[in-house]
């Protein structure tokens, strides 16, 4: 299945336009964890915030399935 992650903000939208063929739902939530990890090292390295900032994963109708918070993948424990 496809799934669509678009990039979001509270004030704007970067609509994914490709998707990932991946099989389950799970695999597109660990797939979203990831690559936020990956952005939020990215913007703390240039000072730049992160809170709003989230994936929305959508199916190939465009129906948000999950809400991936950038702010949720940092472990501060």
């Amino acid at each position: 299945m496809l799934y669509y992650f678009n990039l979001c903000s509270d004030d704007w939208i970067d609509i994914d336009q490709q998707g990932v063929d991946l099989p389950t739902l799970e695999d597109a939530r660990r797939e979203a964890d990831r690559a936020a990890r990956e952005m939020v090292a990215e913007l703390v390295l240039e000072n730049r915030r992160i809170d709003g900032l989230r994936f929305e994963i959508a199916d190939q109708d465009g129906n948000r399935l999950e809400t991936v918070r950038f702010r949720d993948v940092i472990r501060f424990e």
